[in-house]
């Protein structure tokens, strides 16, 4: 976690991006809160594309990723497209739609 972090605010945005909202979106997925699963989708469109390099503000220090690399790397600059976030995205769309459906199905049963 520490590796090439150099100040507090790159130290608070690893926490929130990499604890606090994937935190939130494990709660959302299991109890089907929209919100909580919009903030994920939010966050894993978010990861699909990014640029690596040691100048950024928050450190390429992802947990889980299958990345395809493009771009020159020589200097220590890249870019990387993550299918891992791409498949999370599509998935917790689809659970964003269906719990939409759902509430909406059991909204007009109760009227």
């Amino acid at each position: 976690m520490y590796s090439y972090i150099e100040s507090d605010l790159s130290i608070f945005i690893s926490i929130v991006f990499y604890v606090l909202v994937p935190s939130l979106g494990a709660y959302g997925t299991y109890f089907k809160k929209r919100s909580a699963i919009l903030v994920s989708l939010i966050f894993f469109i978010s990861q699909v594309y990014r640029n690596i390099s040691t100048d950024n503000l928050i450190p390429n220090i992802r947990p889980i990723t299958i990345s395809f690399p493009f771009g020159d790397f020589s200097n220590g600059h890249g870019y990387l497209i993550d299918f891992f976030a791409i498949f999370m995205a599509i998935f917790l769309a689809w659970l964003l739609k269906e719990v939409i459906a759902t509430n909406k199905l059991i909204n007009k049963n109760l009227k």
